[in-house]
């Protein structure tokens, strides 16, 4: 395989560096070789991925936030040029919540699910909550057996306005939910009329009949995607403070397992390892989500140098051929 040199650059100070003049495109539409850098030990990589403008986008902001404490939301747009895919808020709980859970909280309306939301001033199908549920005996199989998405949209046909707004769960809120059985059956109902009131009603009755005997009842809460889905119209939404299950969720950059994306799959750097003096080694494969940033080292010389002393990788084919692929290699002083 041929692979295209990364030249490394020099910090400027104190780890700055000027990324937009200096930084590698590899674009995956028309290149095909791997990607190269030389490593003393003191390099680290930069990797960017970034959608075209007219791409629907979900990203931190500043602009707006509720309430008091902390200072950022997300921002959901959709410019209305993309398509019927999930822009979206993506974060984990930080405590164990079931299925059942979910349903007792809405029958007894409490404790508290909700969100924050300041949409722009258009009638439209606003964001909507899923919540994935796994089988807790399932999950570190890494199957694609044993899980459960609920998806709740109470903001259809919303009229937007410039001010924030809690949504909270209830017992009429229209949902729809998708999944695979623990022996892999789909199971997939949306529409109709289902409201969260019959929630557990509904989805143990439709995985009993995909597989005889099962139920979803303690399946544990996995994931929490707060998304636009439809392409139009053009619209957006600043999403903030999330409660699950009583518990609140401060929309902030660093909250556990956040994650914002347009919907297309993330690109896996998978780095050539070589054998040391000793004969270990060590395999990397970080992941560069859409409008994502990742930083890889430094890397051991001793491990990841190529008789050459460089370090090669081959980033996957990025499914969106809108997105394109930024590179860096900076040299910096002091690698701790």
């Amino acid at each position: 395989m041929s692979y295209q040199i990364i030249p490394v650059t020099d910090a400027v100070k104190a780890g700055v560096f000027d990324s937009e003049s200096r930084e590698v495109v590899w674009d995956d539409t028309t290149h095909t070789q791997g990607l190269r850098f030389a490593n003393n030990g003191h390099v680290i990589l930069i990797a960017r991925s970034e959608i075209a403008p007219l791409q629907d986008t979900a990203t931190w902001s500043v602009a707006q936030h509720q309430g008091a404490t902390g200072e950022y939301s997300v921002l959901l747009d959709k410019t209305g040029a993309g398509g019927d895919v999930s822009t979206h808020l993506q974060f984990t709980p930080t405590t164990t919540i079931t299925l059942n859970d979910l349903a007792e909280a809405i029958d007894d309306v409490a404790p508290e699910w909700s969100f924050y939301h300041y949409s722009s001033a258009v009638v439209a199908n606003f964001a909507q909550i899923e919540f994935r549920f796994v089988h807790s005996s399932l999950v570190s199989l890494g199957t694609d057996h044993g899980w459960l998405e609920v998806t709740c949209y109470p903001l259809q046909g919303h009229n937007g306005g410039a001010a924030w707004v809690k949504e909270t769960l209830a017992a009429a809120d229209p949902f729809g939910f998708g999944g695979h059985t623990p022996d892999g059956t789909s199971v997939f109902e949306w529409g109709g009329g289902q409201t969260l009131a019959d929630l557990l009603t509904l989805v143990n009755a439709a995985w009993d009949t995909a597989e005889s005997g099962e139920v979803a009842t303690a399946y544990v809460l996995d994931r929490i995607r707060i998304e636009l889905w439809e392409a139009a119209p053009a619209r957006s939404a600043y999403i903030d403070t999330v409660v699950i299950d009583g518990t609140a969720y401060p929309v902030e950059p660093g909250m556990a397992g956040a994650k914002l994306r347009h919907d297309a799959t993330a690109t896996t750097l998978a780095f050539v390892d070589y054998r040391d003096r000793f004969g270990r080694f060590e395999a990397l494969a970080p992941t560069v989500g859409a409008e994502q940033k990742t930083i890889v080292g430094p890397l051991l010389p001793a491990l990841f140098n190529d008789p050459d002393g460089y370090v090669s990788f081959l980033p996957s084919v990025h499914p969106a051929a809108a997105t394109t692929l930024f590179y860096s290699a900076i040299r910096v002083g002091d690698p701790t």
